[in-house]
C-alpha cells in the first residue's frame, strides 16, 4: 500500500538555521559545510551555497556562479554582485545601520537595542518589523501591530539573525547577510 502522508520535517541539526514563515512553513535551511554553508528552500530544493573567505562571503547559486559578494570595508559591509559592482552598503551610525543602495540613498535602518531586540525600519523611519528573542538561539519577528511574521532557529545573536528579516532580499541574499554577521562582524 502506497502511503501519501506527508513526511514531516527533519529535526533540526546542530549547526543548522531555518526560517519559518507565520504559518510554520520552511522558507529556507542554511546547513553548515566545511568553511560555509549550504542553502535549501522550503522542498528541500538546493538554493545555493555560502563560502567565508577571509573578510568576505561569497553567495553561489545551485549551479555554482557567484551571484553576490558581502566583503569587510571601512564604513561597513559592502554588497557587490558578481560583476564587482556596488549594489548596497550597510553604513554604522552609532544608533542603528543604514542601508543604502548604489546610489547611497537610504532605504532601510536598523537599530538593535540591547543585543536582544531590533527594529527594521523604512527610511522614513517607520518600523516595518521588530525582532525579539524567542528562546537562546530563536528569534521572532513581528509587525508594529505585534502580528507574527516569521521565526528564526538557529540563530544565536540578533544582531546577525535580525538580517532575516529584511525583506527587500531573496532569502539566500538575507542569509549570506546573516553568515556575515554571524561570522565576521563580532
Amino acid at each position: 500500500m502506497l502511503s501519501l502522508l506527508a513526511l514531516p520535517a527533519p529535526a533540526q541539526t546542530p549547526g543548522e538555521l531555518r526560517l519559518n514563515d507565520a504559518r510554520h512553513r520552511l522558507v529556507i535551511r542554511v546547513e553548515p559545510k566545511d568553511a560555509g554553508f549550504v542553502l535549501w528552500d522550503g522542498d528541500g530544493t538546493p538554493l545555493g551555497a555560502l563560502a567565508i573567505e577571509g573578510d568576505r562571503v561569497r553567495l553561489r547559486d545551485a549551479a555554482g556562479a557567484l551571484q553576490w559578494t558581502v566583503k569587510r570595508k571601512d564604513f561597513g559591509p559592502q554588497i557587490d554582485d558578481a560583476a564587482g559592482e556596488r549594489l548596497y552598503r550597510l553604513r554604522k551610525r552609532t544608533d542603528e545601520w543604514r542601508l543604502e543602495d548604489a546610489a547611497k540613498m537610504v532605504v532601510a535602518r536598523i537599530r538593535v537595542r540591547e543585543g536582544e531586540a531590533a527594529e527594521i525600519r523604512d527610511v522614513r523611519g517607520a518600523t516595518m518589523l521588530t525582532v525579539k528573542r524567542a528562546d537562546p538561539e530563536g528569534f521572532v519577528f513581528t509587525t508594529e501591530a505585534g502580528a507574527r511574521v516569521a521565526e528564526v532557529a538557529g540563530a544565536q545573536r540578533v544582531a546577525a539573525g535580525l538580517w532575516f528579516g529584511v525583506e527587500r532580499f531573496s532569502p539566500a541574499e538575507r542569509a549570506a547577510l546573516w553568515a556575515y554577521f554571524a561570522s565576521l562582524d563580532r
